[in-house]
């Protein structure tokens, strides 16, 4: 029994550097993760603490994304994305991933990262 029958194999090396963009979407969509399993844990914001996602007294639900503990400026002076319930929270939330993996959310992830940066110079 040889590895060749068993599966396809290449002669591929994992690059040695990624681009900063592409770290940036890997570790905004590793959070997007992370609230989904959250959500759909049936944990929403009563009793998670580090979560994107809450309910007002009026029903009406919210998610802040953030990059860190920085919350994103989705639109000037805009930061959270109004749902209507829980699975509408779920459906956003993975809008946010797609448009993440899409490169859609790279220039508000840059700024987001630029904030955070410019605070460790001082």
């Amino acid at each position: 029994m040889t590895l060749e029958k068993q599966f396809n194999l290449d002669a591929a090396e994992k690059p040695k550097t990624t681009q900063p963009s592409q770290q940036r979407r890997q570790k905004f969509i590793a959070a997007i993760d992370k609230q989904l399993a959250g959500m759909q844990a049936g944990n929403a914001s009563k009793t998670w603490k580090s979560t994107w996602v809450w309910q007002t007294s009026k029903g009406d639900w919210f998610i802040s994304p953030r990059y860190g503990r920085t919350p994103l400026e989705l639109a000037p002076g805009l930061t959270a994305i109004k749902c209507s319930d829980a699975e509408d929270v779920v459906q956003n939330l993975e809008k946010l991933k797609n448009l993440t993996s899409d490169g859609k959310l790279d220039a508000v992830l840059e700024t987001a990262a630029s904030e955070i940066r410019s605070r460790f110079g001082k």
